[in-house]
């Protein structure tokens, strides 16, 4: 016994600085991953802006300091590379803002790609090796995400106005897009997990978190997300879902009147209901198609009148109420927060080559984990490959009635593909140099 315990004392000795800050990158990544989704920032202007995110400034320091220890131990041909999409996005991006409005708000935005999803990225996929620490990453989401339902929770039952249940966001779309990419991958642990503690505290999540999602396109979205993820598990996980969803929407229907105006009211209505016009008092407005749909035809104009390119990143919002160029929004201004169609951003931001490389991007992490999910053999390697997956198709449909690309959720986007490379490169048990090389070509995007 002493033996070992000296032996052991004279490698700790033997360790060399970068070795010992590499170790206290795991534990600062699982810091980070709690704290990614909130919209905690500071204002430069408390009106206007900038807003800095403490989220990302702690990510960018992790980063830099990750970054070093890969150098000066001369690991950067091991590290999980980006895929060639994403340089392709802000290739393109960076073209783009050569025509573009407001320079300074493209830089910001260009910025923000590289962050998440290059820098940020790069972190994760490094750190995370292995099932352990996967599993650990996974809970964590699963801490922040209690946190956030929590509040959201207590909101519902304090708030003046029920919209406002955000949970540690601003606005209730961004709270429920992010539940939308989060659930899932819970739900799959908990399909899969022979814990019941842990299937006990993520179903309920998932329950709660239903019930406190008070967007309801982004409610559906998640709805269909589970559905058939229950029907890839089996007919017995479907039936149960099925029973469970049922049990949900009656109880919706009959005993909660704001998540039944969400759910169902708020959907099924075309009609804006809201401030629409700036119209004299006492006069009626005129009868109007939601705000948040007649935005996708100046969106659409922007794409025909600069096809290749876009108005520039950033520049979106700038030209969106502009009636000659781009078509009219009445009050665009009022149009709620977080309701952009992602897709239609891109495409008008940066052109339809933006968002065909934007598209490969996100179709390369698809194609990684379906393959992840068809060979992953143990119940958590199921429950993580399966939740994975139904993350990243949360991703992809609630883009089209929420906006995720924005602080607070960009994070935990980049740390679900960042999972689903790590796996695709090495597993749950590791795997040999040959195939470790093989693998991080094909996460990365390129080949030989």
């Amino acid at each position: 016994m002493a033996t070992a315990e000296r032996e052991e004392t004279i490698e700790e000795s033997t360790r060399t600085p970068a070795e010992r800050v590499e170790d206290l990158l795991w534990p600062l990544t699982v810091v980070l991953v709690l704290i990614a989704p909130t919209h905690f920032s500071y204002a430069l202007d408390p009106r206007h802006g900038p807003y800095i995110l403490y989220a990302d400034v702690f990510a960018g320091s992790i980063f830099l300091l990750w970054l070093a220890t890969v150098i000066v131990r001369g690991r950067l041909r091991e590290i999980v590379r980006p895929p060639a999409a994403i340089w392709a996005v802000i290739a393109v991006a960076a073209l783009s803002a050569l025509g573009a409005t407001s320079m300074m708000s493209a830089v910001v935005e260009i910025a923000k790609l590289g962050l998440y999803f290059v820098a940020v990225y790069a972190l994760f996929a490094d750190v995370l090796r292995g099932q352990h620490r996967l599993v650990v990453a996974a809970k964590a989401v699963a801490i922040a995400a209690t946190l956030s339902i929590l509040a959201a929770l207590y909101q519902y039952f304090t708030v003046d106005d029920i919209m406002d249940v955000s949970g540690a966001f601003t606005n209730r779309n961004y709270y429920s897009a992010y539940l939308v990419m989060v659930l899932p991958l819970l739900y799959g642990l908990a399909i899969w997990s022979q814990d019941t503690l842990h299937r006990a505290w993520f179903i309920g999540l998932v329950v709660v978190g239903a019930l406190t999602m008070l967007a309801g396109t982004q409610f559906w979205t998640l709805a269909l997300v589970l559905l058939v993820i229950s029907a890839l598990k089996s007919l017995r996980a479907l039936g149960f879902y099925l029973i469970g969803t049922t049990l949900l929407l009656v109880l919706i229907a009959v005993a909660l009147p704001h998540n039944r105006e969400a759910v169902f009211t708020e959907v099924a209505d075309p009609i804006e209901r809201g401030e629409v016009f700036n119209v004299p008092v006492g006069e009626e407005p005129p009868t109007l198609v939601k705000k948040r749909w007649l935005e996708w035809h100046p969106a659409l104009v922007m794409l025909t009148d600069n096809f290749l390119f876009g108005v520039g990143p950033g520049n979106y919002q700038m030209h969106i109420g502009e009636q000659t160029n781009w078509g009219y929004v009445p009050n665009f201004r009022t149009i709620e927060t977080g309701t952009n169609n992602v897709y239609l951003v891109i495409a008008a931001s940066m052109g339809f080559t933006g968002l065909v490389a934007f598209l490969a991007w996100i179709g390369h992490f698809w194609r990684l984990a379906r393959k992840n999910w068809m060979q992953a053999d143990d119940y958590w390697s199921k429950g993580l490959c399966w939740g994975l997956l139904g993350s990243i198709s949360g991703i992809i449909l609630v883009n089209l009635f929420a906006d995720l690309l924005v602080r607070g959720t960009s994070l935990l986007w980049a740390l679900v593909f960042a999972m689903i490379a790590s796996i695709a490169v090495r597993g749950f048990t590791g795997s040999s140099p040959t195939d470790e090389k093989d693998n991080l070509q094909q996460a990365s995007g390129r080949t030989e």
